[in-house]
């Protein structure tokens, strides 16, 4: 007897796959508040979908659209084997990502907003998705001009773990010219764990061995142009300050790249 939870997609077609593999190089790009200022709790996953959704974004947008997708084009994104099984955790994936909420600080109207990232999902007997953002995130999504992010869609999918999707895009943030000079990323232990959605129960070293280092560690090896290192200031025996370079700039030859460490530490001293 087929299990009828899967029948909803049994006639799946592989809808615009010649597309999807041009869109893996559009951009996604986004308000820098979404990126420095925003809190929630999405998985790798939820993260991944969430920008394949920005990416088709129009830039002469004024409201969102529907966005229509399938599930034979979220398994690509996803880089995940095409079954019945696959479409149904996927479908879950989606529900609880209009369930999970974000919450942004507004510095401008010194506000708080908590919101839904989807408002609304539908799915098709034949596996077609329309999804449409929640209206809160227009500001941060939309018509923007300045003090916005932008990135290729495919150095996100590329990326596992969802630390070193969020740091990613915190070091795309942090970089201002566009790899002409090292960019750094530095804050608190704390602040490293509100961004990167860690544990609160964290100590630094938990933090440093289980989120910061194997997030390095990735986006180095499969991002082209990162080659990220990480710096600690102690206070004592306690660290204080920490510090994520982005070594690689647009004068980095080959040469150069090869006689680098590709995760070293060091520490320093502040007076």
């Amino acid at each position: 007897m087929k299990k009828t939870q899967n029948y909803i997609w049994k006639n799946d077609r592989k809808f615009a796959l010649d597309q999807f593999e041009q869109q893996q190089y559009y951009y996604v790009v986004e308000s820098n508040d979404l990126i420095t200022k925003a809190r929630h709790n999405l998985t790798a996953n939820q993260l991944k979908i969430i920008d394949f959704l920005i990416s088709k974004i129009q830039p002469s947008d004024k409201e969102f659209e529907e966005l229509e997708t399938s599930m034979y084009e979220l398994t690509k994104v996803l880089e995940i084997k095409r079954s019945g099984r696959t479409y149904n955790q996927i479908a879950n994936t989606l529900d609880d990502l209009r369930r999970k909420e974000v919450t942004i600080y507004n510095q401008e109207k010194e506000s708080i907003v908590r919101t839904g990232w989807v408002s609304s999902a539908e799915y098709f007997k034949h596996g077609k998705i329309l999804l449409s953002f929640d209206k809160k995130l227009t500001p941060y999504l939309l018509d923007l001009s300045k003090n916005y992010t932008q990135y290729l869609l495919i150095d996100t999918v590329k990326l596992k773990s969802k630390y070193a999707i969020l740091l990613y895009k915190l070091m795309r943030e942090a970089d201002k010219d566009k790899g002409s000079s090292i960019s750094i990323l530095q804050g608190t232990p704390e602040e490293f764990k509100e961004w990167l959605g860690a544990p609160e129960s964290y100590t630094y070293n938990s933090l440093k061995n289980q989120v910061l280092i194997k997030a390095i560690e990735e986006i180095n090896l499969k991002i082209e142009d990162m080659n990220l290192e990480l710096s600690q200031e102690r206070h004592g025996r306690k660290v204080v300050y920490v510090e994520i370079h982005n070594d690689w700039t647009t004068k980095f030859t080959e040469k150069d790249f090869e006689s680098v460490s590709r995760v070293s530490m060091h520490d320093w001293l502040r007076n």
